[in-house]
């Protein structure tokens, strides 16, 4: 009996957490505190903080809890990128599986159980699970919910999660370190941020497999301003683009639907000079996305029974679905020769 029970329990691996990060000061501290009340053997996890440069006190709360004797590794990152971040803490990590954590991540307690388990039952080289944005005012909570809806997001199953398998981009990762021996490291000249995507269209390209369990869910703390809810979506559009120039191909056919939206609303009435007709298809697709817009939003209005959520997302849906296209273009524009305006 007592040899059965032993066959039953597993001998977990040790896990480098890697957390870059610059100016969160309002989130480093819950997030370090979220990794180090996992489930997951004590003796087995290392955290691995990787500061940009901030210039609020994200690093002094870093070093608070690293003081407390906690088994923390702090480490600077020059160059302020998430790429530079996550290669400094990758070189460093001396675990046999590697964890990446976001600060704005709110991770349950089993979420490191839950994605070492996946990845040793799957066999596959990445996990993750479920992006579950959150909010606490209506602005933030419309953003939220437009970033989890198929209106905003299409079909990317991290965002929706409707079911396990094997897909083309996961949320955060949990890696086999000896993956990057196959992929190489994060590539440090990318202008741009969506370092996750980028990653696993490598791993695919190199015969792996990157898998999402719908069971895992992490929470993620919204923008809580348009303006910065723009920003992201227009890096995260850069982002595909440098891949795109890579690559030169896309990963999923969701990526090419905001692409031809923006090419047809700024074309069309271009064309509309040689004929009308331009004019009213253009018109159509104008007035057919407001009325989505607008259903849409007030749907999640309803079902949330919250009438202050309506305006912000009429706002947010179409901040999503023209800063993308957007930072797509100017970023295929630059070509080799990305300017300053991606640096996170």
């Amino acid at each position: 009996m007592v040899m059965e029970i032993n066959k039953c329990v597993r001998e977990y691996p040790s896990v480098s957490v890697i957390i870059p990060v610059r100016n969160e000061e309002k989130h480093i501290g819950r997030c370090i505190r979220n990794v180090m009340e996992t489930s997951y053997p004590a003796g087995s996890i290392e955290i691995i903080v990787i500061d940009g440069q901030s210039t609020d006190d994200t690093k002094g709360q870093a070093q608070t809890l690293k003081a407390e004797g906690h088994n923390i590794v702090l480490l600077s990152n020059p160059k302020m990128t998430p790429y530079s971040g996550l290669n400094r803490g990758l070189m460093a990590a001396k675990g046999e599986v590697i964890l990446r954590v976001d600060a704005r991540s709110i991770c349950p307690p089993d979420y490191i159980k839950q994605c070492v388990d996946t990845l040793l039952e799957t066999g596959a080289d990445n996990v993750g699970g479920v992006q579950k944005p959150v909010g606490q005012t209506p602005k933030q909570r419309a953003i939220a919910l437009a970033m989890s809806h198929p209106f905003g997001v299409g079909n990317a199953q991290f965002r929706l999660g409707k079911k396990s398998g094997c897909v083309d981009t996961v949320y955060l990762g949990c890696f086999r370190k000896k993956i990057f021996e196959k992929t190489g490291l994060y590539d440090e000249n990318g202008p741009v941020i969506s370092e996750d995507s980028e990653m696993n269209q490598r791993i695919i390209k190199n015969g792996g497999t990157v898998y999402l369990n719908k069971d895992i869910i992490v929470s993620y703390v919204a923008k809580d301003s348009l303006k910065d809810f723009w920003r992201q979506y227009f890096i995260y559009g850069g982002a595909r683009a440098h891949s795109f120039l890579r690559s030169k191909c896309f990963t999923s056919f969701r990526q090419m639907v905001p692409l031809v939206f923006l090419a047809c609303l700024v074309i069309l009435p271009v064309l509309s000079f040689l004929s009308a007709g331009f004019l009213v298809l253009w018109g159509l697709i104008v007035t057919t996305y407001i009325s989505f817009d607008f259903v849409v939003a007030a749907s999640l209005t309803i079902k949330q029974k919250a009438p202050d959520l309506f305006v912000w997302l009429v706002l947010a849906f179409p901040c999503m679905h023209i800063a993308w296209p957007l930072g797509f273009f100017v970023r295929l524009f630059e070509g080799k020769r990305p300017g300053n305006h991606w640096r996170k």
